[in-house]
């Protein structure tokens, strides 16, 4: 069996997978926001930052690294299926490019965790 034979299902998922993440980082970055600042988690210190400073960060940095990983992921698997000429090469390369760009939304738009007021 090939390991590069067309598969347009996975195409299509790795095409959304970075995006996914992002949502869920959003949502999960937003609940944890509104349960820290419920559960007066500001108040905690831990160490120089606050607790729910560092569950902030923490959650941003290890969604930020599983992008990270997907976007290398696709970026190999576009190149190993450029080489085959499979004709998913375009959906690879597609799925590259759209998971780098959801890496750099990811670590923007949740990179104000690191500074701003958790809790009005």
């Amino acid at each position: 069996m090939n390991a590069t034979r067309h598969r347009p299902t996975v195409d299509l998922a790795l095409l959304f997978a970075g995006f996914t993440l992002w949502a869920a980082a959003f949502v999960t970055l937003y609940a944890l926001l509104s349960l820290g600042c419920a559960w007066r988690w500001e108040t905690v210190a831990l160490g120089p930052v606050s607790l729910h400073r560092a569950a902030l960060v923490g959650v941003w940095l290890a969604y930020a690294g599983a992008a990270a990983a997907l976007a290398v992921w696709t970026r190999r698997r576009a190149r190993r299926l450029a080489d085959a000429g499979d004709p998913s090469a375009f959906l690879a390369r597609a799925s590259f490019w759209t998971n780098g760009v959801a890496f750099g939304a990811t670590v923007l738009n949740f990179m104000p965790v690191l500074s701003l007021s958790t809790c009005l």
